[in-house]
Order: C-alpha cells, then structure tokens, then sequence
C-alpha cells in the first residue's frame, strides 16, 4: 500500500494541466503468467508521461488467472481493477468494461505481452493532436507481424494467411474500415465519447472492426507496431473464435443498411436474374406465351422487384417519406434500368467487334460496368447516398 500511495504522489506531481485521465484495458484469457510483467510494463511506461490512468483487466478466464489479477488490485488498489467479462469472448469483455471505463481515452491491448506497453503513449498522442481513434497497424513503415509465428512454420504462415485473409474481407466488405491498414489489431486507443449513445455488440475477439463500423470515425491514426512473439499462454485465435468472427461480419453486414451497400445491391441483382428466368419459363410454358413478349415483361417485372427488395434491404436507411417520393423514384428506377440495359448492349458490341474479346469475357466486362454505373446512378440520384464501392 505504501509503495502505491508514494507512486500515485510522484505521478500527480509530474501531471501537466489538462492532460486527460486514461483507462487502459488489457483483455484476458488464460494469462496468470503475463499478468505481473504488464502491470510492471505499464507502470514503468506511463510514469514517464503526463497522463494519470488506471488499468481495467477484463476477463473472460476459466483458469487462476482472476486470482492473480486480484493480488495487484489488493496490491495498488487505487490504480489497478478487476472485471468479470460476461463469458461471451473478449469483445464482449471490452465493451462490459468500457462502461466502468473513467478515463477520457480508452486503450484496448492483449494482455499476451505481444503489444508492447512502451507504445501507449504513442497512440495517446495522436488523441492529442485531435485522433478520434489511433490503431497499432502491424502494416505500415516500422510495424511488423513477427509476433504471428515464424516464416517457415507452418503455423505461421497458416496465421498470416488468415490475419491478411479477414483484413482484405473486412476492407471489401465494410468501407469505415479502410481507414486502417490493420483492422485485426487488438491494440489501440480511442476517445470515449467516440462510443457515446452507441450500441456496441460483437461476437468473438475483434473489436476494433465493431467500433469502427457502429461510430464511422472520421480521423483515424496510425502508429506502427512490432507484433511481438508470444511469451506465455496460447493463442486466442482459435476456430470457434474464427467462426464467431465470420458471425459478427454477418450481423453487420445486415443490420448496418451502409455495410457493403454495393454486394447488398449486386445481390438483389442476381435475385432479379432469378426472378426473371422464373416468370420467362411461366410465361413461355405456362401460358404458352410469344417467348419475345414474354422476356420483355419478365424484364419489367424484375425490375419491379429489385426495386422493392433495394429500397427494402439495400437502401432501408433512406426510405421513401410518401407515396408521392416512392412513385418517383420507382420511375427514375425504370428510367436507369432501361439506360443501362442499353449501355450494356453498346459496351458489349465495342468489346466484342473493336477489340476483339472473346463473347463470354466482353459480356462479364459489359455487365461489371453497367452494375457498377447502375449502382452509383441509383445512389447518387434515386437514394441520394455517398458512393461507396
């Protein structure tokens, strides 16, 4: 206790006006080992800076590590907390603690020594300077993905392969998350307000995808990180941490109508194929019907349909304020519809006859750019929505 009170003076006296108050929070699982080394490394580290903070373990373990946690809080109660995760994986043990949070920055770290404490206040200056969020990124100048294995090893390639693998899926799919080269990264700093009158929910051990998605920051910093091997315990990443990864990209991509607006658009696109294919064959065969007329009103009738199911799941976050809105931008809709179908006529005879392509490549050409020309017209004009592919 005295080696505490001491601590907290010398700190206090060396606090500069205004410096705002930090929550660190390591996220644990099966760590007793590490404990006692990251409780040192923080408090070496940040005794050299201007910020008071404390430390929030949130816990998810089934082993000895709560008891070993709970001898540094007895040991420096005033600056180091425990907090029982709700057993739902780690991203659900930050954001439990992110409630009992008092600082004005928040820095989320592993507490698998492979994020170094000696990069704190890195990531806290770029709060500083007016970051909403600061990311560690293992891909810029100076960063480095050592930590993930050995070159040669099997598990190491496996682990690059699969860390590269979800960055590039997440970047594809959720365009907020572009704005960080290394969105698997389990260690950065954010302004709390940043989450304020937000409803964060996620699945598994990536977090940082989460918040980036639900608040879409606008100013996002980099520090460059040098992933560090592990020391002790295994790795988090395991497959039933995979495939609650895989869910919590699925309950975004769904419940945020802007998360990969242009896939959800191609995909009512392709219903529309089937929609068409279907009434053409009922058409044709049913009610025996010239195959000519019949393609052109199966046309007009999917059309209809992928109008519906955009405005519905593609666009529900911009809906249409009264019948008078809806009529006209189901007009604009045929209107663009039939443009298109055009262009795709003349992009694929130019392909076909100018340059020479084979049929079937000048025909996928024509139709990828008269989707992507489709989907900005209709966003743009019809929605009246930021264009992003």
């Amino acid at each position: 206790m005295k080696e505490e009170v001491n601590y907290l003076r010398k700190k206090k006296k060396s606090l500069k006006k205004g410096s705002p108050f930090v929550t660190i929070i390591p996220a644990t699982f099966n760590e007793k080992d590490n404990i006692a080394p990251l409780v040192e490394g923080i408090k070496k580290t940040m005794s050299n800076t201007p910020y008071d903070y404390e430390i929030i373990f949130a816990d998810d373990s089934n082993d000895d590590t709560p008891q070993e946690i709970k001898k540094f809080v007895v040991k420096y109660p005033n600056l180091v907390r425990y907090w029982r995760a709700p057993g739902q994986g780690l991203s659900a043990a930050f954001i439990s603690a992110f409630s009992q949070a008092k600082g004005k920055y928040i820095v989320c770290m592993d507490a698998d020594l492979q994020h170094p404490p000696a990069l704190i206040p890195k990531l806290l200056r770029k709060l500083d300077k007016g970051a909403e969020i600061s990311i560690a990124s293992r891909y810029i100048p100076g960063g480095s993905n050592e930590g993930l294995g050995k070159f040669w090893s099997f598990y190491g390639i496996y682990r690059r392969i699969v860390s590269i693998g979800m960055s590039y899926l997440t970047k594809i799919l959720f365009v907020p998350i572009r704005k960080t080269t290394d969105p698997m990264t389990g260690f950065f700093a954010f302004r709390k307000d940043l989450i304020k009158d937000i409803k964060l929910e996620a699945k598994g051990f990536k977090i940082l995808v989460e918040i980036l998605m639900r608040s879409k920051p606008v100013n996002v910093k980099e520090v460059p990180l040098k992933f560090q091997p592990r020391e002790h315990e295994t790795s988090k990443a395991t497959l039933k941490q995979g495939v609650n990864f895989f869910k919590h990209l699925k309950q975004l991509f769904f419940e945020l109508p802007e998360a990969g607006r242009f896939f959800k658009f191609c995909l009512v696109g392709l219903s529309g194929v089937v929609i068409n294919l279907g009434f053409l064959y009922l058409f044709v065969e049913f009610w025996l019907m010239q195959k000519t007329y019949a393609f052109a009103l199966s046309i007009i009738i999917s059309i209809l349909t992928n109008y519906f199911f955009n405005s519905r799941f593609t666009y529900r976050d911009n809906r249409s304020s009264s019948r008078k809105e809806s009529l006209r931008r189901l007009t604009y809709y045929y209107a663009f519809a039939f443009l298109t179908m055009f262009v795709t006529v003349v992009v694929y005879s130019i392909l076909l006859n100018v340059f020479s392509l084979h049929y079937l490549l000048a025909g996928f050409l024509s139709i990828a750019f008269t989707t992507i020309l489709n989907f900005v017209l209709v966003t743009k004009i019809i929605w009246k929505l930021p264009v992003e592919i």
